[in-house]
């Protein structure tokens, strides 16, 4: 062998080395201890108070900490939060919360009844405008005082001691530890917020990494738009050092099939989700990482009532039973869910009966025709072209593009498809400035009121124009009941009015699809709201 082959073959031999040692980014900050995890989309905030994504919710329970924390072992179950303890009066109408004088904002300073109280008004302030002030709405009079009818000293919130925080509610409300859960109950830094605008300042400062402070068992660290946002320990947390791994890395990937992509290529420990037309894919590649499990959660369309003709109840209905959603399950998302026509899914001892329909899929398509006709629009004539907005998300296209078809074979109808980046997105839905807008809900906690409630006359995420003052009357009654099957009975009361008049079109009750690592993570259950507590997720090497 001459001198040039030797060199070649030692220089090759280096690189097959090298190659073999070349380590992926799973298993680098494996190594580290730092969780990565995919979370969907861009965040559009981590300020509580502006917060309506699922994405944005996961990142700010790992930052804010509220009165009680969800259980790392039993779904639906709470533990102390910032509250070492509690009590509540015979009728569940009135709770009194004694934080732990340990706890501590990131910044050292000691976490107040204030802070929870501040945080409160700021939420349902009429100047503020939260969208998901409604969550707050138990409260006595918060609903009042977010509409501008009467003064904050009238609502149920008050901080009695430094350390004690009471709240009064408009009726009994036995399940208030689940509704706790949701970040909109968490506190934020007073004198944080004061200090960059003060409580009404909406393009306050005070979430970005430099100028961070917070409660929860992390800090935010880093933000790069588009491509990751990190947080790490936060050492001033009241249980910092029972934490799992050292920090967490969220990765805002939108696309299915990239996200499980970067899993299959060592980039990701978690996903957020394996589009339906890699499942079998998926399984077959890593089937002891391979997840399937039940999620609180349904995928439906919205309809903008306030738009001719979307605003006749026989076009809604005629839309909602043109659609065959066996074949839109079977077909498009495979076995990722389960066909339906009510809205709130399956979980906690709840059901809904939908208005009679046609049995046969046949006999639904006809009668959807016979109702566009009786609206005015006999074979689709004159019928005009409406809008379906969805995101840029593949299996949302290939859904819109299935239900268009069905739409126009049996009721001769077109129905144009508008693609729409995530924030371009939210923002047209909030604005109400679509026909027609591809949508989900998971639940916010593990409670029928957290769907039903959604579609009350002017809620914050309704975005559909449409209210029912019937319907708003039993959902108040819900409120004011301590009676669990009574307050059952309104709930239903109010979901089965919403389903007889239609201002969405559900489609099926969704499951979680996911990657989740076997090598690299231990201490990971599912849970139906997908709120396991993130520091209590184990990396290992």
């Amino acid at each position: 062998m001459n001198w040039k082959c030797a060199i070649a073959v030692l220089l090759l031999g280096s690189l097959l080395t090298a190659c073999k040692e070349q380590k992926s980014s799973a298993e680098k900050f494996a190594e580290d201890g730092i969780l990565l995890i995919g979370n969907n989309s861009e965040p559009q905030s981590q300020d509580p108070h502006k917060a309506t994504a699922v994405a944005d919710g996961k990142i700010i329970c790992t930052l804010l900490e509220g009165l009680v924390r969800p259980s790392p072992t039993e779904d639906g179950a709470v533990l102390p939060g910032t509250a070492e303890r509690w009590e509540h009066n015979d009728t569940a109408d009135e709770w009194t919360f004694h934080l732990n004088p340990s706890a501590k904002w990131s910044d050292g300073r000691p976490v107040t009844a204030n802070d929870f109280a501040y945080a409160y008004q700021r939420l349902l302030h009429p100047k503020f405008a939260g969208k998901y002030a409604e969550m707050l709405y138990p409260l006595r009079n918060a609903e009042n005082f977010s509409k501008g009818l009467c003064n904050w000293e009238e609502v149920g919130v008050k901080a009695v001691a430094p350390h004690t925080l009471r709240l009064s509610l408009s009726g009994p409300t036995p399940h208030l530890l689940r509704l706790l859960l949701h970040y909109t109950w968490f506190p934020i830094p007073a004198h944080k917020v004061e200090e960059l605008g003060g409580m009404l300042d909406r393009r306050s400062l005070w979430t970005r990494p430099e100028h961070w402070v917070g409660n929860g068992a992390y800090v935010l660290a880093a933000h790069r738009f588009n491509d990751y946002l990190s947080v790490s320990p936060n050492p001033q947390y009241l249980r910092a050092s029972e934490l799992k791994n050292k920090g967490i890395r969220f990765l805002p990937i939108v696309n299915g099939y990239t996200e499980t992509r970067m899993y299959l290529g060592g980039k990701l420990h978690i996903t957020n989700n394996v589009p339906p037309e890699m499942l079998a894919y998926a399984q077959a590649e890593r089937p002891s990482d391979f997840c399937r499990d039940p999620y609180y959660c349904t995928i439906f369309y919205r309809l903008n009532t306030s738009r001719a003709p979307l605003n006749d109840s026989r076009v809604r209905r005629a839309l909602h039973l043109a659609i065959d959603r066996e074949a839109l399950v079977n077909k498009v998302v495979r076995g990722a869910g389960a066909p339906s026509v009510t809205f709130t899914p399956p979980g906690a001892g709840y059901a809904v009966n939908a208005p009679t329909e046609p049995t046969t899929q046949a006999e639904r398509e006809e009668e959807a025709r016979r109702l566009l006709a009786e609206a005015g629009y006999a074979e689709g004539k004159k019928f005009p072209v409406l809008e379906l907005m969805t995101t840029s998300r593949d299996v949302q296209r290939v859904m819109a593009e299935t239900i268009q078809a069905m739409w126009e074979k049996v009721l001769g109808i077109h129905v144009d498809i508008r693609s729409c980046e995530w924030t371009a997105y939210k923002s047209a839905q909030q604005n109400m400035e679509y026909d027609i807008s591809s949508s989900s809900w998971s639940g916010d906690y593990l409670d029928p009121a957290t769907f039903v409630e959604l579609w009350r006359s002017g809620g914050g995420n309704n975005c559909t124009g449409w209210g029912n003052p019937e319907a708003d009357a039993a959902l108040s009654a819900a409120r004011n009941t301590g009676h669990a099957e009574q307050r059952q009975r309104h709930l239903q009361q109010a979901e089965e009015l919403m389903l007889h008049e239609l201002p969405i079109l559900p489609l099926y009750h969704s499951q979680r699809t996911y990657l989740r690592s076997s090598r690299h993570i231990d201490g990971w259950q599912p849970r139906l709201l997908d709120n396991f507590p993130l520091d209590a997720v184990l990396v290992k090497p």
